[in-house]
């Protein structure tokens, strides 16, 4: 069974590299002369990256530091 902790790092770290994703794929895209879906790639990989707002550094070093301790 998971923890909360573990829950909420893995869903930070998918908020925090999914709009990286999407403008890897955007730019594939552009390149590859779909311009209607590189735009759109990046519209949605725009909004998903407001959503994830940037978190305190240290928040995210307790988590990491939480969830090292907790698998150790």
């Amino acid at each position: 069974m998971t923890s909360f902790a573990f829950t909420a790092f893995l869903l930070l770290l998918v908020l925090f590299a999914l709009p990286l994703l999407l403008g890897f794929l955007s730019g594939r895209a552009y390149r590859a002369g779909r311009g209607r879906v590189a735009f759109g790639l990046l519209l949605f990989g725009g909004f998903v990256g407001l959503l994830a707002r940037p978190r305190p550094l240290g928040l995210l070093l307790l988590a990491l530091d939480h969830f090292l301790v907790s698998t150790f």
